[in-house]
């Protein structure tokens, strides 16, 4: 077999084993999508895509090393009820395993991505994507990362497209809108129980997050 037939070969075994876990990708993005809706933003740890570049500027995706001091990471980006904490599978997986486990007893949605059916991350996680191969061959290694990364676009982009972001850009939002979005999510973040329409009226009624908040409490 030629070089070009070997590099035919591991594409077509990456993208059959991203093939056989299409039915838990496609439960995982229309939960991601239902949290990013709610308010919520992708905390991925570990992976990193080529597919949410035109998202970053709406803060609703973050992508982190594995070895990311994720307590300085809080400090700046407050975590929500709603995030989706995303784990793809590294060397760090037994420390990655633990706080996925705080994560998930606080009511946290966790996920991860993994090639290893035994992982602890795995076991850690809500929602386990295994990805898996169904003959032992040559640079499985490389096989798995690509696999990985195939699994992680396939996710993002279905979980954006049911969220209701069109990739490649499309109409935007006015500044206006964009910054009553924001902070309606922010609004979600502090009140789980508010759902977007209902955040947006709290906004425009009252003007700022904390003036909603404090309406809310005094309601409530």
């Amino acid at each position: 077999m030629d070089l070009l037939q070997t590099i035919y070969s591991n594409n077509k075994l990456v993208l059959e084993a991203v093939e056989r876990v299409e039915p838990v990708l496609r439960r995982l993005a229309g939960k991601t999508a239902e949290k990013l809706r709610a308010g919520g933003r992708i905390i991925c740890i570990g992976g990193a895509s080529s597919v949410p570049q035109a998202y970053r500027c709406q803060d609703i995706f973050f992508a982190l090393d594995a070895q990311a001091d994720m307590s300085a990471f809080q400090q700046k980006v407050a975590f929500g009820r709603n995030d989706v904490f995303l784990a793809v599978e590294c060397d760090a997986d037994d420390a990655m395993a633990a706080q996925m486990r705080a994560w998930r007893r606080w009511g946290m949605f966790t996920a991860c991505l993994s090639c290893r059916s035994a992982s602890s991350l795995a076991t850690a996680s809500e929602i386990a994507v295994i990805l898996s191969f169904e003959t032992v061959s040559e640079n499985r290694p490389l096989k798995e990362r690509c696999a990985l990364q195939v699994a992680l676009d396939a996710l993002l982009t279905l979980s954006f497209a049911e969220y209701g972001a069109a990739l490649g850009g499309g109409a935007k939002q006015s500044s206006g809108d964009d910054a009553l979005e924001k902070a309606a999510a922010s609004l979600i973040r502090e009140i789980p129980a508010l759902d977007r329409e209902g955040a947006i009226e709290l906004i425009k009624r009252y003007g700022s997050v904390k003036k909603a908040v404090k309406a809310y409490n005094a309601d409530v």
